[in-house]
């Protein structure tokens, strides 16, 4: 009867260490916020949107091209320039699809309209800050993040924001 008391006990004090040697549960990292978008990511993820053939290369034709799209999109009344009511129907449609992550239009110089080169100015910025070898296009090495402890970090393309007038 002795025998089977000290069984027992061992066969508890056994699980209890098994269970002790097992440790906390790792928290699933679904649970922790994502981090705040860098401004590199913004500005290679700016770029992406204008690849218009998917290629993973961003060519300053493809930007210009993209740029005029978009431009013609908010130039309502198509007379080259995007006037003050203009401006507010684009920043509200950006504020409606993009959230507080909107780039709104400004009149930068202060005319009362934003003119075609206004409205780029920015993305142009970004491109030429970004084409690092002065060649014209962003190529797969210019739109990649920095590495972080040997990890590339991922850029996902995204649709074109109309990011033209300012970010």
């Amino acid at each position: 009867m002795r025998t089977g008391v000290i069984f027992r006990l061992v066969g508890c004090m056994c699980v209890v260490i098994l269970a002790a040697c097992g440790g906390a549960r790792p928290r699933i990292a679904a649970n922790r916020p994502t981090p705040p978008i860098t401004e590199t990511e913004e500005s290679i993820k700016l770029m992406l949107s204008y690849d218009e053939n998917s290629d993973g290369t961003v060519t300053r034709q493809e930007l210009e091209d993209g740029l005029r799209r978009q431009f013609a999109a908010a130039d309502l009344d198509h007379d080259g320039k995007i006037d003050l009511k203009e401006m507010q129907a684009e920043n509200d449609r950006r504020f409606r699809a993009f959230g507080t992550e909107a780039s709104p239009l400004i009149d930068w110089n202060q005319n009362g309209y934003i003119d075609f080169d206004e409205f780029a100015s920015t993305s142009r910025s970004v491109f030429e800050e970004m084409d690092k070898n002065r060649d014209g296009k962003l190529d797969p090495n210019e739109l990649r993040l920095p590495t972080v402890r040997g990890q590339p970090q991922p850029v996902q393309r995204r649709p074109a924001q109309g990011q033209g007038g300012g970010r």
